[in-house]
């Protein structure tokens, strides 16, 4: 048998929480790389992430093993995130992130209205929604 199917075996002898904790270290370093926490949250994920894969590592069958295993994993995240980011590309979806000139738009539609505005202008919409009704008889 190769090396990579007695890798590929050790999982059978792992129990639920040897799985659970690598399941942890999957979740916390995706979270830890991505852009979806504040760094402070980031940096959070990177200590559970680091914390249990070590915790997997040393109670995993043979920590050989483990550790392959979750080199892997790891390398299947970022070749996943590398062939995401390819087909995005290759469909044209990198090139519709907003720009500079979009986020101004929203900008304008989050300018305070009303008599206290700072002298601000108010845009022409929120304007529009501030009419009253007009009574028709």
């Amino acid at each position: 048998m190769t090396v990579i199917g007695d890798v590929f075996d050790s999982l059978q002898t792992m129990g639920h929480w040897q799985l659970l904790l690598a399941f942890v270290a999957g979740i916390g370093y995706t979270l830890a790389q991505g852009g979806l926490l504040e760094a402070r949250t980031r940096g959070l994920a990177a200590l559970v992430a680091t914390l249990s894969a070590l915790a997997f590592v040393l109670l995993g069958p043979t920590w050989a093993q483990s550790a392959m295993l979750l080199a892997f994993s790891v390398a299947g995240l970022g070749a996943f995130a590398a062939i995401a980011w390819a087909f995005g590309r290759l469909l044209g979806f990198g090139a519709a992130m907003p720009s500079a000139a979009a986020d101004s738009i929203f900008d304008e539609a989050r300018a305070p209205v009303g008599p206290d505005a700072s002298g601000t202008a108010a845009p022409a919409l929120h304007a529009r929604a501030q009419r009253a009704p007009t009574a028709s008889t």
